[in-house]
């Protein structure tokens, strides 16, 4: 399964070129109204891509940033530790550690 969550026309077009023979693509990221995108069918039908949309409401991020920022929702106890950008990929290639909720990547971080 690839989930394209940018929402950016080069990302939407590699997530079917990712998707292995069988597979499924769901785009998550909110494109452009009106935004197209290139894609080859017949890749589609004989891989038999399944793909398919999930909708997202985009009119959240605005409450929730006034939530987080009134200080009703705390985020910072989410974080169970920061991590370089150096140090990411062995990080999302490995399991998360017993009770760990939210790892932040932190570019410059040494």
């Amino acid at each position: 399964m690839v989930l394209e969550c940018a929402g950016v026309r080069d990302t939407v077009e590699q997530s079917m070129r990712m998707a292995k023979a069988g597979g499924t693509v769901v785009i998550v990221g909110v494109v452009p109204q009106g935004m197209k995108v290139e894609i080859e069918p017949f890749d589609l039908l004989f891989r038999e891509l399944k793909v398919l949309g999930s909708f997202l409401n985009p009119f959240t991020h605005g409450r929730a940033a006034q939530l987080i920022a009134s200080g009703a929702i705390e985020v910072d106890r989410l974080i169970s530790r920061q991590v370089s950008l150096e140090e990411a990929p062995d990080v999302i290639a490995n399991p998360p550690a017993p009770g760990e909720v939210k790892v932040l990547v932190v570019p410059g971080r040494s």
